[in-house]
């Protein structure tokens, strides 16, 4: 996955009418079998449904590691605590989103991931970073194009979460046992280049990968959620992981949605 490999506006429309993606494609149907009236989405609709998805993805993600990937065992138990904290406040930021959105579920909620995603570390840890890349830029452009400050804000104080996390992964790929073939000097993650892990906070300013629209971030993440994207990039479609949404229990948690 190239974050220069990216789709037209015209060829994103189709794509999110395959996906069903109700909030990302031309007009959001409404009352039906009711008034039958339709509203036109907005640049807000389109980025608060991206990032819904992209949240469920996240979760869905941790979860898998946390309950499946056998490096995750060998961590040290703070180690772990990253991990555990992470999947809590990406279903926090979900169901923010979702509240946001008018409290609709996302409308995508199996996802794929690369072979070996949870079996082998550095697979596990690349495709974090990936991720939690992609999630950044997409909150940039969020705090670019969303329409009201209180929006821009909300995406601002995700997008600082999700670089926090990116930070994680690379703290922790120094410390995976060797076992499961750590400790590990470099990470791939959006660029598509191997980056050095020490520092692991080595971003200067926060990176758009070349993503210009929220169209970009959707296709970035296509291969995750669509089965034909995903098996035309190689990934395990014989095992896909449904998100399971939960109530987040948040140990110690500093900053609430309005502070």
């Amino acid at each position: 996955m190239n974050a220069r490999d990216l789709l037209t506006r015209r060829e994103f429309l189709g794509v999110s009418g395959t996906l069903g993606v109700a909030l990302m494609g031309g007009a959001l149907l409404s009352g039906c079998g009711g008034g039958g009236t339709t509203r036109q989405t907005t640049p807000d609709d389109e980025i608060l449904g991206a990032a819904q998805i992209a949240e469920a993805l996240a979760t869905t993600m941790y979860t898998g590691i946390i309950e499946t990937a056998p490096f995750f065992q060998r961590l040290s138990a703070f180690d772990q605590n990253y991990f555990r904290a992470a999947r809590e406040v990406e279903m926090a930021h979900y169901q923010l989103l979702m509240s946001a959105r008018g409290n609709l579920p996302t409308p995508i909620t199996t996802f794929y991931f690369p072979p070996g995603m949870f079996t082998n570390a550095k697979t596990t840890l690349d495709t974090l970073v990936t991720l939690e890349e992609a999630f950044v830029a997409a909150y940039l452009i969020g705090v670019r194009d969303l329409s009201t400050t209180s929006l821009k804000v909300t995406a601002a104080r995700i997008l600082a979460v999700e670089s926090d996390h990116r930070t994680v992964a690379r703290v922790v790929a120094a410390e995976v046992d060797p076992a499961d073939g750590g400790p590990f000097t470099t990470l791939r993650g959006l660029s598509g280049q191997e980056e050095r892990v020490d520092p692991p906070n080595d971003n200067a300013f926060a990176r758009t990968y070349q993503l210009g629209s929220i169209a970009d971030a959707v296709n970035a993440l296509r291969p995750f959620i669509n089965r034909e994207a995903a098996q035309q990039a190689g990934f395990d479609v014989a095992r896909p992981f449904p998100f399971q949404p939960f109530s987040p229990t948040l140990p110690n948690p500093r900053g609430g949605v309005n502070g």
